[in-house]
């Protein structure tokens, strides 16, 4: 070995033995790591149906539908009494103008 700088590596060899980087091997832990994912969804699973998570979400939806049901009946029946508005007052018109 000829001198070299501290820290600096060795040109062209990595660390070898036990202190050597390995690759991961995937197909070897992929099994491991679906059974801890698996795991851990139904543990949230779990959870939510224990808490009452999706009943509260049940009713804030039926809420939130019958709300924007709601104001699309005010909206529509605005709608309709502008129009009314407006005929009667086209027929008021008309009716004046024939007098005339």
């Amino acid at each position: 070995r000829g001198p070299r700088s501290e820290g600096a590596p060795a040109e062209g060899r990595g660390m070898e033995g036990n202190l050597a980087l390995r690759t991961p091997s995937l197909t070897r832990r992929l099994p491991a790591l679906c059974a801890v994912m698996f795991g851990l969804g139904a543990g949230l699973e779990y959870v939510m149906c224990k808490t009452g998570f999706y009943n509260v979400t049940g009713v804030k939806e039926g809420q939130k539908a019958a709300s924007q049901k709601a104001e699309e009946e005010e909206f529509w029946s605005r709608v309709k009494a502008r129009r009314e508005a407006r005929q009667a007052q086209v027929t008021l018109r008309t009716e004046c103008s024939e007098q005339l």
